[in-house]
Formats: structure tokens, C-alpha cells, sequence
């Protein structure tokens, strides 16, 4: 009983101060009788409602104040009573298993806002599996550090020119992509579209030697040839059959023996 009277007192010396109650809610507050509402949170927690209609997520759009703070507000109540446990509401998924909530998301008024502590790399596998299993399954050094090396805020996905060199003058995020895959950068893998200048920001003494030769090889990309993969060699029967007989074509172990390459290759 007597808990209930200073509940009460303190509520109506909150709501009577600010001058936001009815003569019902008066008469209520006098009895003891109080019941609260999710606009009377912002009377006493304007900070929280504030961020909750910031960046609240589905707080914001699925839930009330009242649905989570469920219960007797103090001074009727240990303090800390109305602030519930994640679990809740979020269970039956393998991330919702994982411990130190507040780890990540710091701010349960603003879920979504993630400030990563630590390695993470566990946590984001249980929501994103297929992309950790990718950097796992492909050595480099992108497979030795923690997600939250490169992703060190949740969502950000950083220019892969922030930690490397550009191959070229004026490269780009865009294109560093079309040929590393991001999560397997060693497993090089590009579309018909690449010109030559950007395989020459690498190769470009092969570059040079193509370009400059007299056949109709210096009329192709790159690409024609070597398509799809970094590091495919196509054998030249794959363009121009047999053109010599059997007999010819024993006495020689391949075709550069008379041609010099198919980079600057001799009629």
C-alpha cells in the first residue's frame, strides 16, 4: 500500500508540474489508480522517443513503448523491472542465441545503428553464412582478418581502395569489382566488356607487344582470348583447328616453335 501512494505521488507531482493532466487522470493518481500510455513517455523520456522515431526500425513501426516496457513503473517497482530481456521478443533464430546483445547493438532504441567491439566474425555468420563460407573457402588475406576489419560499421561496405594500391591512374571502386570478387579477391573472374588498357595496368610489356604487332591478334581485346577467368591460356587449335598436316605438326611441340607467341605472332 504504501508503495503504491509515492507511485502515485510521484506521478502526479511528474504530471501536475508539467501541467498535462486531466482532472480524470488527477483523480486517478489520487486513488492510486494510475494507468499509463505511450504518449505519456515522452513526458519524462523525450531522449528515447526521440531516437526511437530516428532510426527505431520495426521498434518503431511494430512495437509501442509499452509493449517492450511492459509493467509497474517505478518508484512502485525496483528500478530496472520495465527494461526487457531481447529474448522477449526475438527468438528461434541462431543469431537471437547469441550472448551480449548490447555488444552490438548498443542502443536498443535505435536497433539497427550497429557499433561492432571485437571479432565478429561468428556473430555475422549466423545471418550471413554464404559470405563467410566464401572468404573462408578462399585464401588471402581478406580470409585472415574479421569481418568488422573492413564492415567495421554494420551495412558499410568500404572502398577497396582504402587499404590498396590502384593498379591504374583514376581507378575506381568500379573497377576494382569487375574483375575481384570482394570476398574471393584472388579468384579473378570478368565480363567481355574489360579493354585492354585495364588488363595492361598489369601486363602492359603483353599489352605493348600485342598491340604493336602486324597480325590480326592486335585487332583483339584481351579478353577474346583469354574470356571469363584471369589466368586462362587458350591452346590455338581452339580458334584455327589443324591448318598443317599431321605430318608437319610432329615435328614440332607446338605452335609458338614457328609462330613466337601468340602476343606478336609470325606469319
Amino acid at each position: 500500500m504504501k508503495k503504491s501512494f509515492l507511485f502515485a505521488a510521484a506521478a502526479l507531482l511528474c504530471f501536475v508540474t508539467a501541467g498535462l493532466m486531466t482532472d480524470a487522470q488527477l483523480a486517478a493518481a489520487a486513488s492510486g489508480d494510475v494507468k499509463l500510455n505511450d504518449d505519456d513517455c515522452q513526458k519524462c523520456h523525450i531522449t528515447f522517443v526521440q531516437q526511437v522515431d530516428e532510426a527505431g526500425a520495426k521498434h518503431k513501426t511494430e512495437v509501442t513503448c509499452l509493449t517492450c516496457h511492459d509493467g509497474t513503473h517505478p518508484p512502485g517497482v525496483e528500478k530496472g523491472t520495465l527494461i526487457p530481456n531481447c529474448s522477449t521478443c526475438h527468438e528461434g533464430e541462431p543469431h537471437f542465441s547469441l550472448e551480449n546483445c548490447l555488444g552490438c547493438h548498443t542502443n536498443p532504441h535505435q536497433p539497427l545503428n550497429i557499433t561492432f567491439q571485437g571479432e565478429v566474425k561468428a556473430a555475422c555468420n549466423t545471418c550471413h553464412s554464404n559470405v563467410v563460407d566464401e572468404v573462408n573457402a578462399a585464401p588471402s588475406a581478406h580470409a585472415e582478418v574479421d569481418c568488422s576489419y573492413c564492415h567495421d560499421k554494420h551495412g558499410y561496405k568500404p572502398d577497396c581502395l582504402d587499404c590498396h594500391e590502384p593498379h591504374m591512374k583514376q581507378q575506381t571502386f568500379d573497377d576494382c569489382v569487375k574483375c575481384h570478387q570482394v570476398h574471393q579477391p584472388l579468384t579473378l573472374a570478368y565480363g567481355t566488356d574489360i579493354p585492354n588498357s585495364e588488363c595492361g595496368a598489369c601486363h602492359d610489356d603483353i599489352k605493348t607487344t600485342l598491340e604493336s604487332g602486324a597480325s590480326k591478334h592486335a585487332g583483339f581485346d584481351c579478353v577474346f582470348c583469354h574470356a571469363s577467368k584471369h589466368g586462362v591460356v587458350p591452346q590455338c587449335q581452339e580458334c584455327h583447328g589443324e591448318p598443317h598436316n599431321q605430318q608437319m605438326l610432329s615435328k614440332f611441340e607446338g605452335c609458338n616453335q614457328c609462330h613466337q607467341s601468340a602476343h606478336s605472332l609470325l606469319k
